[in-house]
């Protein structure tokens, strides 16, 4: 079986995806008046950090790795998004604006990918996707912290939301080159 063939890294990428329709079943049983589903996506956002240190430290990393990691990474944070959304958390827009972004930059890679370019993953894309994840964890706590005010919990989806308009920009400035302007 192909999948244990796998090294540790990929193999912690794929228990991530695998573990996104497992938070979301445990968000729609507890909703955010439980610190379970908070639990669930934290520990699911802390195998990225894991799979890529592994990665990295013991010179595991693939081409598959580079695909699937920020993919699953975006199917990650975009389930925790769409839950809060579905449940009255956070506004719809929030979500449209980050979709935007990981759909362009998608798109972007894909062509460069087409071109046989990589582009890897920028310090404001691991700023974006870090600020994500705590927005996320922070609205699913949101009914366990009800003494912290609101306030604390809209900033940190602004700054989500900054980063990742801030990190999109960036992509596509440094690699226009990829998207060949010139040739519209």
């Amino acid at each position: 079986m192909k999948i244990l063939k796998m090294n540790l890294a990929n193999k912690l990428t794929m228990l991530r995806l695998l573990m996104v329709p497992v938070f979301i079943i445990v968000f729609n049983i507890y909703g955010t008046t439980n610190a379970i589903p908070a639990i669930v996506f934290a520990l699911t956002a802390f195998t990225d950090f894991l799979d890529g240190y592994i990665a990295r430290k013991y010179k595991l990393v693939t081409t598959f790795g580079k695909f699937m990691d920020p993919l699953v990474d975006k199917v990650l944070t975009q389930a925790g998004y769409v839950v809060l959304t579905a449940a009255g958390l956070i506004p719809a827009w929030v979500v449209i604006v980050i979709i935007f972004r990981e759909l362009l930059i998608t798109g972007l890679r894909t062509i460069a990918a087409s071109n046989n370019v990589t582009i890897a993953a920028s310090v404001y894309g691991k700023v974006k996707t870090i600020t994500q994840f705590l927005a996320i964890i922070a609205y699913l706590l949101k009914g366990v912290l009800s003494s912290v005010p609101d306030i604390v919990f809209v900033i940190l989806l602004y700054i989500s939301v900054l980063t990742t308009i801030i990190s999109g920009i960036e992509y596509l400035y440094k690699n226009k080159g990829v998207l060949d302007l010139d040739n519209i």
